[in-house]
């Protein structure tokens, strides 16, 4: 209204000094502009505390037709239709808008501006700057255009431009565009920040209810715990109790078709939190620090873990905390047990009857966390050598610890630490406790009783022989024949002496009258047989364990004399003889390897090999030798004996000697011949008898 009202009284002026001279009224005309500008100010200033708006044209007139209340009770100067109102295009400073937008703001903002003040429709002759100061910039365009304008938070942003004719308003928008820049208009005072950052829709939750009844599925990239709690709360009904410091913590995860509760402890156990469900069955979250500290996540009843009077374990638990479950079993059998570090981790079991280490086993394998058993107490958290590596001496009860390290598979071995310990027959095994135990059971696996084999092996050399001699054998030889016969048969040799005194005895009967033989001349009568059995025994024993080697060498030495002739010099040499003697062996080599099966079946591995001396071809020739030699592969059951093999060799032999035609015939041939009839039989059988010795 007191803008109004002067701009009344200042039209009264004009016409009261219409007739002054023209520099009276020029400056008349700047008092009044000047006075106007103060009210007009003074109007805008009360229509934004009072939220309401004046619109003064480029003219400097006013358009205005009613009262309107302002936000706060006050009074205002409403604009006429069509004009902005202030607070329409005002905006709060910081507010978000999208780039695209938030250009359409500014110029919209800017626009009304250049209505109120039309400084800043003003065109800058000239803008070169590099490297400048924007606050720097803009004061100094403000300073020389007098118009208001006040930067913030921009001390890091430098301007580096080369503009001409260009109006402040239009350079206003320019510097926002290209430096992300955000204004605010009060009056005909322009604020220049930095925008703010444009704030994305909020993030989808990817959690609903399952296909399967009372399940749920989800599908976590990094979203809030306080935000996917929530959709949890609203699909699953249930409740949950989250720490404030949590509200923010990211989870990731995906689930599908899973009870809530599993679902609940499933995201807890990935994202490092540690979850429980308490009496009233809330959900109570928390930060697992890896400081140790523990909260228990469930309690079990005794249908899902039972210890019996003889301390077999029987657990039956779908997803159960691991520190839980020792912790209950360790209480249930008076176990001690220290965690050295946190074992956070979750497992399904479903064991019967087992003893606690082989439950720990199941429970740790393939996982990061392990234990050692000392001085009665168990000692539980992630491996590390210096803290759960166990060093153990693991006696060997039937086997020799030599090169027992060389059956232990790579596999077993790898990470370990395995020295033989002699005096005590035993393996020091360090490293990790399960690696360890390990080995242990694959050595009490192999370390049984090693049968021990004692093998009999019978060689039996038997000849039979029969010879029958019978005939008369006359003739001259030499003088010196000597007469003999044996009383254990017909074999009698007379010389020409015998049977000339036989021809005298019978000379004298009767006219019966003989001459003598001639010297010289002999007679033999033979009439001999001869039956002869010769059977020799060889029993060698061994005693092996199974699977070793078992040799046996038995024979004899020979030497014979090899003598060598050698010549000294060249014009008178001188010869000189040396020997050397050399040996010759016959021997009998037995070597057997047993392999005793379950059904204590004997399998044995046998070699046998022969020599025998034969007569010498001469006297001073090497001996001569025969050889035989045995194997074979033959499995025989406990206390059997069996024939290996042998050699059956038959000799048959029928000569006669005497008259053409007439040794063929029967008694005649005794009489004018000599007949003999020889049969000969050698058997070489080898038999073995393996015996298991208790």
């Amino acid at each position: 209204m007191r803008y109004i009202i002067t701009v009344i009284l200042c039209a009264i002026s004009l016409a009261c000094f219409g007739q002054a001279s023209d520099g009276q009224r020029e400056a008349r005309m700047e008092q009044i502009r000047q006075m106007m500008e103060e009210r007009r100010r003074e109007a805008v200033e009360r229509a934004a505390r009072g939220n309401a708006g004046v619109t003064v044209g480029e003219s400097g007139g006013i358009a205005g037709r009613g009262i309107a209340a302002g936000a706060g009770g006050d009074r205002g100067v409403s604009g006429e239709a069509g004009y902005a109102q202030p607070t329409d295009i005002l905006e709060r400073a910081g507010q978000a808008v999208p780039a695209k937008d938030r250009r359409s703001v500014i110029r919209a903002k800017l626009d009304t501006l250049a209505k109120i003040d039309p400084k800043y429709t003003r065109e800058v002759e000239k803008v070169s700057v590099a490297g400048l100061p924007l606050a720097e910039m803009l004061r100094n365009i403000a300073k020389v255009y007098d118009v208001n304008i006040a930067v913030r938070g921009c001390e890091n942003i430098r301007v580096t431009s080369n503009l001409a004719q260009a109006k402040i308003t239009d350079l206003i928008l320019f510097l926002c565009g290209e430096y992300s820049l955000d204004v605010d208009v009060v009056g005909n005072i322009v604020s220049v920040f930095p925008a703010a950052a444009p704030v994305a829709p909020p993030k989808a939750i990817k959690v609903a209810a399952g296909r399967v009844a009372e399940t749920v599925s989800y599908d976590l990239d990094g979203d809030r715990l306080a935000d996917v709690t929530r959709m949890l709360a609203s699909v699953g009904r249930v409740n949950f109790i989250v720490p404030n410091n949590l509200n923010s913590r990211s989870l990731s995860g995906h689930g599908h078709d899973m009870t809530i509760d599993d679902a609940v402890a499933a995201i807890a156990s990935a994202n490092g939190i540690l979850a429980r469900k308490n009496s009233a069955g809330i959900w109570e979250l928390a930060e697992d620090d890896g400081t140790g500290s523990y909260r228990r996540q469930s309690a079990f009843g005794e249908d899902q873990i039972y210890v019996d009077s003889l301390g077999a374990v029987t657990v039956h638990i779908a997803r159960g905390n691991v520190r839980d479950i020792i912790t209950d079993l360790c209480g249930m059998q008076g176990l001690n047990s220290f965690f050295v570090t946190p074992v956070n981790h979750t497992v399904s079991l479903d064991v019967s009857g087992v003893t606690f280490e082989a439950l720990l086993g199941v429970m740790f394998a393939g996982t990061e966390y392990g234990y050692y058993y000392e001085e009665g107490i168990y000692f539980f958290g992630t491996f590390d050598d210096r803290t759960l590596g166990s060093v153990r001496v693991i006696p060997m009860q039937y086997r020799s610890v030599a090169k027992i390290e060389e059956h232990i598979p790579e596999q077993l071995k790898e990470g370990l630490e395995l020295k033989t310990f002699n005096d005590l027959n035993a393996i020091i095994a360090s490293g990790d406790q399960r690696r360890v135990q390990r080995v242990e059971n694959f050595l009490r696996s192999v370390d049984r009783r090693v049968p021990l084999v004692t093998i009999e092996v019978m060689i039996v050399d038997a000849t039979k022989q029969r010879v029958l001699d019978v005939g008369i054998d006359a003739g001259f030889g030499k003088s010196d024949v000597i007469p003999g016969g044996s009383l254990t048969g017909i074999d009698v040799t007379l010389n020409a002496a015998s049977v000339n005194s036989l021809i005298n005895s019978f000379n004298g009967f009767g006219s019966v009258n003989l001459g003598k033989v001639g010297a010289g001349f002999y007679v033999g009568l033979q009439f001999l047989e001869d039956n002869g059995i010769i059977e020799m025994r060889s029993t060698p024993k061994l005693s092996t364990l199974n699977a070793h080697e078992a040799t046996l060498t038995s024979g004899e030495t020979r030497y014979y004399k090899e003598v060598s002739n050698n010549y000294y010099g060249t014009q008178n040499p001188i010869p000189t003889e040396s020997y050397v003697w050399k040996s010759v062996d016959a021997n009998l080599e037995i070597k057997i390897t047993p392999f005793v099966s379950e059904d204590e079946h004997i399998t044995l591995d046998i070699t046998i090999d022969q020599t025998e001396f034969t007569a010498r071809e001469e006297a001073d020739a090497p001996p001569g030798t025969a050889k035989r030699s045995f194997s074979s592969l033959v499995r025989v059951q406990n206390e059997e004996m069996v024939l290996l093999g042998g050699i059956d060799q038959n000799v048959s032999e029928q000569s006669n000697r005497g008259l053409p035609l007439v040794s063929r015939l029967p008694v005649l041939r005794w009489i004018f011949g000599k007949n003999r009839d020889q049969k000969k039989e050698h058997r070489l059988n080898v038999f073995i008898k393996p015996t298991l010795v208790e």
